[in-house]
């Protein structure tokens, strides 16, 4: 594999000018090898960056990937998403949706065995880039999308005020996250028809949700701590496995629409009616401990309200898990002549919540 540094291609450490153009040469030179993309320790502010298949992308210890303040220098390459409210027109409507709604700071589309891997101390940071143009009045481009990816690999960066979704990973396969930390910024990671996918031995300290999406199959989740102001999963999965991992509120960092720091729930259910989203069924969740969030869960299907529409959610378990603090009753109900769903716990402990614990 070869190796290339951006600075071999013009890139300036600690410059106020964009590194664009510099860092993608680089880039593409190394996907005519498939070789490896070197970050060096200093700040490079860039925009939109495209990965191919084969390329890694390695910011070193003390490189800081910084994506612009300007939302022009964002794209989305005019590459589709697999995101079907994208282009239902009811929901582009009513949630503000702009074309450009796919735009991110790094892409990887129609790739397959693509990582993007930091070392200590590597950084990739948003800039809280705003967008007048974008969903709510101020979002602005995703900082990793991955749309349509096989064998995708992301791993040891920490990523600091994304504009919008920290990871954007749709249509996708095979995808191992481990040993990352998302800071601020929106939803840490949003999964959407996706199988066969795992997020380990990371961090998410979230203004919004800190996992989310629909119509997913074989998640797996271990050993990672979860902080939000919103919820910690809001999620549509077929066998969703939940292991080690620990559920704090409150929010470190504000919600950023309505300022609030407390957490919602840990895992509302999520089945919207503008896409399609298979059963939700086999969730596994194990030795976990929750403590000073609102409410454990919210399903209640139908539900346009909640985007609980599409398909139902049944059998979930929580085994060997510790709850504390645990403000209010959780929510699971069927409002449908289907097959009933199911909540069980098995050997867990509840202290200071509140009973009965299901409502």
């Amino acid at each position: 594999m070869e190796i290339i540094n951006i600075v071999e291609y013009g890139a300036e450490k600690d410059s106020f000018h964009l590194q664009t153009f510099s860092i993608q040469r680089a880039i593409d030179a190394a996907s005519e090898c498939g070789g490896e993309v070197i970050i060096p320790e200093g700040i490079f502010r860039t925009g939109s960056l495209l990965l191919r298949s084969g390329v890694t992308l390695h910011l070193r210890s003390g490189a800081r990937l910084v994506g612009s303040d300007c939302c022009e220098d964002y794209q989305n390459y005019h590459i589709p998403t697999t995101l079907g409210y994208v282009d239902n027109p009811v929901w582009v409507k009513k949630w503000h949706l702009p074309d450009h709604y796919t735009n991110a700071l790094i892409t990887i589309a129609d790739a397959e065995n693509v990582s993007i891997i930091g070392d200590e101390n590597s950084i990739i940071d948003g800039s809280n880039c705003f967008d007048g143009k974008g969903e709510e009045g101020f979002r602005g481009p995703m900082c990793i999308r991955v749309t349509r990816g096989k064998n995708i690999k992301l791993s040891g960066y920490h990523i600091i005020d994304s504009a919008n979704w920290a990871h954007q990973i749709d249509g996708s396969s095979d995808v191992l996250i481990r040993n990352i930390t998302v800071s601020g910024g929106h939803d840490g990671v949003d999964f959407h028809h996706c199988s066969n996918c795992e997020v380990a031995d990371s961090v998410f300290e979230t203004g919004d949700d800190c996992i989310a999406g629909y119509d997913n199959e074989n998640i797996h989740v271990i050993n990672c701590t979860f902080n939000t102001s919103c919820n910690s999963f809001r999620f549509g999965c077929k066998r969703l496995s939940v292991e080690h991992c620990s559920f704090v509120g409150h929010g470190k960092f504000p919600h950023r629409i309505s300022g609030r720091h407390n957490t919602l729930y840990a895992f509302e259910y999520y089945a919207h009616a503008a896409d399609t989203c298979r059963d939700s069924t086999d969730w596994s969740i194990r030795n976990c401990t929750f403590e000073g969030i609102d409410a454990l869960i919210h399903y209640d299907y139908p539900n346009e309200y909640s985007l609980q529409m599409t398909a139902p959610l049944r059998d979930v378990s929580f085994f060997d898990c510790y709850f504390s603090n645990i403000l209010n009753r959780s929510v699971f109900t069927n409002r449908t002549d289907c097959d009933a769903s199911k909540i069980k716990f098995v050997n867990c402990t509840f202290d200071g919540c509140v009973e009965p614990f299901m409502r």
